[in-house]
């Protein structure tokens, strides 16, 4: 009798034992697992089923589709041209991302550029498009000059972020998203400055002036003025204009937040990041921390597209750090390192207390929609098993 219940107590310590070993390898049950979908990745509709049928069957649970590149539209916009990409008047990439995404369990996030709008030389074919439309609202440098191309520092043409018709246009185009599709979230990129050369136009200057006036004696006032040198005002105050510059950012993020929710209490609003926070709030004029803080954003994903693990982590443990309830998805940039790197990333970022992960991007990891391999790898050694989204506990449904 005795030999039976040791044997029925040795089992129980067993079973138990085996349980916690079990439930320790196993991944979480809650974790956003997304990718960053480019726009020239996708332009019909079975190329946008492959995508979801991808991810579906690695454990992904999350699509951050592009659907806004260069000023134009990947979906039926009010607002801005359709993309010179898509030559089928029929195709609506969005609406069939989310169609199909939502048929398989996926969660579909429209990544939206802000203020990057060009980057060629040749000029926009529609005559609607901003460049083309309203080049008074594309960034200056210092010597007053529009920037199309790649180069120095920028990527191209930007729209100014002080200006209030741009701010009123771009709002209006992250809005009409939320309001006219069934996204689950909406996403910013390039919500930021190219760099410290930007912006100097005529708008900007006048006024960053008016702002200081309110707050600059009369006499220094009329000092700055008989110089007549149009960035007297940006030389005389250089802080106060990098803080004039990312009140613009913060500005216009606060106003979609807001404004999405009025419009659909449930959507979550995501930014991606410079990862390093000095390059960000220094150089971009990008203040991811002070948006965190304020709790206009749902979802940051700082871009941590180092190769090195040590990188990786020192920025993604600062993310986390500053998250103030928030939820951190870390960016990892698959298109630069091997499987077996991305899987350390996840493993590393999940120790540090992410929410979830992002690969960018869908084009690099599986050879342009035609090998689902990296992916596979991930799923067998970090995805075995399906994962719910993390709940956004602040949102209403």
């Amino acid at each position: 009798m005795f030999s039976l219940i040791r044997f029925i107590i040795g089992m129980l310590v067993l079973i138990s034992t085996e349980a916690i070993i079990m439930a320790d390898s196993t991944t979480p049950k809650s974790e956003g697992r997304a990718i960053w979908v480019v726009r020239w990745d996708v332009t019909n509709c079975d190329q946008v089923k492959n995508a979801v049928a991808y991810a579906k069957k690695n454990n992904f649970n999350t699509l951050v589709v592009q659907v806004r590149g260069r000023g134009d539209a990947y979906y039926n916009s009010h607002f801005e041209p359709r993309a010179e990409a898509l030559t089928d008047p029929s195709f609506d990439p969005l609406q069939c991302y989310i169609d199909e995404g939502h048929k398989a369990g996926l969660r579909i996030e429209a990544w939206m550029n802000t203020h990057y709008t060009w980057g060629s030389e040749e000029l926009p074919k529609s005559p609607d498009h901003i460049v083309n439309k309203h080049p008074e609202w594309l960034m200056h440098t210092r010597d007053n000059a529009v920037t199309l191309t790649a180069g120095g520092q920028s990527e191209g043409a930007y729209t100014c972020p002080s200006n209030p018709e741009v701010k009123e246009h771009v709002r209006n185009c992250f809005l009409d998203v939320a309001k006219n599709y069934d996204v689950d979230g909406i996403h910013f990129d390039f919500v930021r400055y190219p760099s410290v050369d930007y912006c100097f136009c005529d708008g900007c200057l006048s006024r960053f002036k008016e702002r200081m006036d309110k707050v600059t004696a009369s006499d220094k006032i009329e000092t700055l003025e008989a110089m007549k040198d149009r960035l007297a005002y940006t030389q005389a105050f250089p802080g106060e204009y990098d803080q004039f510059r990312r009140d613009q950012i913060s500005d216009l993020v606060g106003q979609i937040y807001r404004g999405a929710h009025l419009i659909k209490p449930g959507i979550s609003v995501s930014a991606s990041v410079f990862p390093s926070y000095d390059d960000a709030y220094n150089h971009r004029f990008q203040d991811w921390k002070f948006w965190l803080r304020l709790g206009i954003v749902d979802e940051l994903f700082p871009m941590i597209y180092a190769q090195d693990t040590d990188t990786f982590v020192t920025n993604c443990e600062d993310a986390v750090k500053s998250a103030n309830g928030r939820q951190v998805w870390a960016g990892i940039g698959s298109w630069r390192i091997p499987v077996e790197s991305a899987i350390e990333k996840i493993d590393k970022a999940r120790e540090l207390g992410v929410q979830g992960i992002c690969l960018f991007s869908y084009g690099a990891a599986t050879k342009d929609g035609t090998d689902d391999t990296y992916l596979a790898e991930i799923k067998k050694a970090v995805f075995q098993e399906p994962a719910s989204i993390p709940e956004i506990t602040w949102l209403k449904k």
